[in-house]
């Protein structure tokens, strides 16, 4: 029998500079990177420690403007293997419709990004003449 999926919305690869704000107080908190993403959350890899259940305002740049997603973290692992200093972390965010539109937008670009290169020829010769 097969293992339902842990996830409802499918996540993307993508390496985004993202930085990490306090929810309360706005303050700086820590630098990372998004692995992946989904309009329902990210894997933040960082080296600045994150404390599980708390909610932070997750800041990236998307088409050259700030964007700022809240997220709580739900699961935290201690250390990368490949890079001791990092550290993974599982964001779910908590937008307003807003910030899920332009997430989804967002989204909606790495997934064209990563579908095959066989299925975008497809759709482009789609469109082509024939004779």
């Amino acid at each position: 029998m097969a293992t339902p999926p842990r996830r409802l919305l499918a996540r993307y690869p993508c390496d985004v500079p993202v930085e990490v704000f306090s929810f309360i107080s706005e303050a700086l908190v820590a630098q990372g990177r998004f692995i992946n993403i989904s309009v329902g959350g990210a894997r933040f890899d960082g080296a600045s420690p994150l404390e599980r259940g708390v909610t932070y305002f997750f800041r990236l740049l998307w088409k050259k403007k700030p964007v700022e997603l809240p997220g709580r973290v739900v699961w935290a692992a201690p250390h990368q293997p490949r890079n001791p200093k990092l550290r993974e972390y599982g964001i779910q965010f908590n937008l307003i419709r807003e910030q899920e539109n332009l997430l989804r937008t967002l989204v909606e670009s790495l997934r064209r990004l990563v579908q095959a290169p066989e299925e975008r020829n497809i759709m482009r010769d789609y469109w082509k003449p024939r004779g």
